[in-house]
């Protein structure tokens, strides 16, 4: 499988996601954001950047909604031409109307230096902590900027041994799925322990 392209990754997870029963999904996406919860950086954190989740996506709806509600500031990204804007969300001020019909917030959009951690989504993750996205670039150009912690989030399919990369591939700082332990970069280890 080391030889599979990024394209051929990319319909291998499409299909692997699509077998996993809404049940499963569910199960998997509250797991995770069990275990994030529960991670001394994201406890720590009060200016947090996740997704929110297209129905393909480890859901993250429930947690943003319980994150404002504990009193964590909450952000999401939006499509603003080749890159993505930061936005804060305030649990209503979501648009799809947009081209990719994906919940986009609303408002001005702050400066990246602010975030404290980022909350990933990809389409697969491998065990060096490299993401393969949509093929945008989107989060690559975004995390090319920041300096704050990166924690990839998915369901277990999801991880596997070995991604292609390329020279603008921004490995993340850590991956969480429900059966797997948290993978860290091991210079900031200590930030998940």
């Amino acid at each position: 499988m080391n030889s599979m392209t990024k394209s051929q990754w990319r319909q291998m997870m499409k299909q692997c996601k699509a077998a996993l029963p809404q049940t499963e999904r569910q199960a998997q996406s509250d797991s995770v954001m069990t275990r994030l919860e529960q991670i001394p950086v994201w406890q720590r954190a009060n200016h947090i950047l996740t997704y929110w989740s297209l129905p393909d996506e480890l859901d993250t709806h429930l947690a943003v909604h319980r994150w404002l509600e504990q009193g964590k500031t909450v952000y999401l990204p939006r499509v603003k031409g080749d890159d993505l804007d930061i936005v804060r969300y305030d649990g209503t001020n979501l648009d799809d109307h947009n081209r990719f019909h994906i919940g986009e917030p609303m408002g001005e959009a702050v400066d990246v230096a602010l975030l404290q951690l980022i909350v990933v989504p990809a389409v697969a993750f491998d065990q060096q902590r490299n993401r393969l996205g949509r093929g945008k670039g989107y989060y690559d150009r975004l995390l090319a900027q920041c300096s704050c912690v990166t924690l990839g989030v998915g369901y277990d399919c999801q991880l596997v041994n070995h991604l292609p990369t390329e020279a603008h591939d921004q490995p993340l700082d850590a991956v969480l799925t429900a059966g797997h332990s948290l993978i860290c970069d091991p210079d900031k280890q200590h930030l998940f322990l």
